[in-house]
């Protein structure tokens, strides 16, 4: 009995020290395969460096979007079922909210300050913390003598700048008259 207690702890002893082995093999395998990775990232970068830029046309635009955002704007939505049919529309009081955006920030650290691994965010310029996960959106529909109404709405929405006719028969929207909201001129 002592024999086979002894032998089957060596036996363990030799499975757990190959284990181990073979980790070192592998960590090895991989510390040359990110060796070769970082060097062909540095080849990357003598040859064709990122570029830089005095302005982004990009960047002006996120600017400007959120400038036309930020104005009292009268607009409308119309919001459509998965299928793409027309479910709804109003006009519309700026542009749709996503229903989980908030004013503060809703990650907030757990833990001790030292030992702590996690990523806070940042408001958007406008002071909210934008939605990343969900599609529902808040519409201020105006109704009448000018209410602004909330509207919860699960599909998809698009806010036109400007009045629209909308047709449930075509399932078709079509401007019918100038943007109310404009970006302005460069």
């Amino acid at each position: 009995m002592r024999k086979l207690l002894t032998l089957s702890i060596v036996l363990l002893m030799f499975v757990i020290l190959s284990g181990f082995n073979g980790c070192g093999n592998s960590s090895t395998s991989e510390d040359h395969d990110k060796k070769q990775v970082q060097q062909q990232q540095s080849q990357y970068q003598k040859g064709q460096p990122i570029p830089t830029f005095d302005w982004s046309l990009e960047r002006h635009l996120v600017i400007e979007l959120y400038k036309v955002r930020n104005q009292k704007a009268i607009t409308h939505s119309v919001w459509r079922s998965d299928h793409g049919l027309i479910e709804g529309d109003c006009p519309s009081y700026g542009y749709g909210v996503p229903y989980d955006t908030s004013l503060t920030n809703p990650l907030q650290m757990v833990g001790n300050r030292l030992y702590s691994v996690t990523s806070i965010e940042q408001a958007e310029p406008n002071g909210i913390f934008a939605s990343k996960n969900t599609a529902a959106t808040w519409v201020i529909c105006l109704g009448e003598a000018g209410s602004k109404e909330p509207v919860y709405v699960e599909t998809k929405v698009t806010v036109y700048p400007g009045p629209v006719i909308v047709n449930y028969k075509t399932n078709r929207v079509t401007r019918s008259g100038a943007a109310t909201v404009l970006i302005s001129k460069d």
